[in-house]
Formats: structure tokens, sequence, C-alpha cells
């Protein structure tokens, strides 16, 4: 067991459902954000999950050094593209910020 405690990162959660006819287009967009975000300064990893119960709801999320570093992903003019998709979205996507101060990895075995 690993227990990281220096500092902690900042994970940004953006849940967001698509329009079922909007599909492709919008996880090509949403797959050129993502790729931007991980270029950021500050971005750690991004990783985008789909929803067991809704195939049409995703959330991408993403792990930074610290809040300001998300912030200012989330202000600048590679996340607005996201904004640009709206078009294609079921309702407002919401986003999350979470301060992680302790984390604890485990290695699962026995598989």
């Amino acid at each position: 067991m690993r227990v990281a405690r220096a500092g902690g990162v900042v994970t940004a959660s953006l849940r967001f459902r698509v329009q079922p006819h909007s599909l492709a287009e919008a996880m090509s967009a949403v797959d050129a954000i993502a790729d931007r975000m991980r270029r950021a300064p500050g971005c750690m990893c991004s990783h985008l999950l789909g929803d067991v119960d809704d195939p049409n709801t995703f959330t991408l999320v993403s792990e930074w050094a610290d809040a300001e570093a998300a912030e200012t992903f989330l202000q600048s003019s590679e996340f607005r593209l996201f904004r640009g998709i709206r078009v294609l979205l079921r309702d407002e996507p919401v986003v999350t910020l979470d301060d992680v101060r302790t984390r604890v990895t485990r290695l699962v075995r026995g598989w």
C-alpha cells in the first residue's frame, strides 16, 4: 500500500450527457479537448469514463498538480472548445473540483 500526502492533487470532473444522434461528433470533439488537456501545464492525466446506466453520459476526469492549474485550463481557449459542442449535449455539463490531500494506492493481487 502506498499513501501520497505531500501536497495532494486536484481532480476535475466534467460530467456531460450527449444527444444520442450526436454521439460520434461529440466524442470526436471530447477526444480533441482531452488531448489538449493532457498537454496543459499541471495536468498529470485524464480519463474519459462512460456511465454504465446511460450510454450517452460521460465523465472526463483529470488530475492536476494544483487548483490553479486546473482553473487556468478551465478558463483557457482550449477548454472553450467544449462550449462549442453545447448543441450536441442534452443539458448543461457540470464541473466538479476535488482537492485530494491523501491517496491510498493498492495493488490488487490474485486475479
